[in-house]
């Protein structure tokens, strides 16, 4: 007998039925295509509705699932999401901060918000949306940080955090 392949979201009455539905979706896919490690998994989506909490990762392996806001729903919310249910595989080391960084190094595409879990300088933070400059500084900072810890290097995060303290936000990170 044929199987059909899983759906690759299983969505939340909740969802489905948001006005902002069709936006969910799209950046979800958008975000999952830098996910490869994840084809073949039936994603569970609900809404997070607690205050303050911008998205929510399931940490079992046996039933992965992501909860967002549907009105702040930045790209780089999702990857972190997405980047929990790696961390729970095994795949990406745990903890909101490597979570934050090993996002950050998906792709520049996925980062379009400051993390919340790593310093950045002051200003990117309360920017709101990144620009494109920024975007490539923090994903190109993030990228060296995950090689220096494949190389062995134990306070990876803590030199993510202090090269970004070197970068002069006028003219390295493209002066807004």
């Amino acid at each position: 007998m044929l199987e059909l392949p899983a759906p690759r979201w299983r969505y939340s009455r909740l969802v489905t039925g948001s006005p902002h539905f069709a936006r969910i979706r799209e950046r979800l896919e958008f975000a999952r295509a830098h996910f490869p490690e994840l084809d073949g998994l039936s994603i569970r989506v609900g809404l997070a509705r607690k205050r303050g909490v911008l998205g929510w990762g399931s940490m079992d392996p046996e039933d992965p699932g992501i909860w967002v806001r549907p009105r702040a729903l930045d790209l780089f919310t999702i990857a972190h999401e997405l980047t929990h249910l790696l961390q729970a595989r095994g795949q990406v080391p745990r903890g909101e901060r490597a979570c934050d960084l090993y996002a950050l190094a998906r792709s520049p595409a996925l980062v379009d918000a400051a993390p919340q879990y790593l310093r950045v300088p002051r200003a990117w933070r309360e920017a709101g949306a990144l620009s494109a400059p920024r975007s490539a500084a923090l994903h190109a900072a993030a990228r060296r940080a995950v090689a220096e810890r494949a190389a062995g290097r134990r306070d990876y995060l803590r030199a993510f955090e202090r090269s970004l303290e070197q970068v002069d936000d006028g003219r390295a990170a493209g002066g807004e």
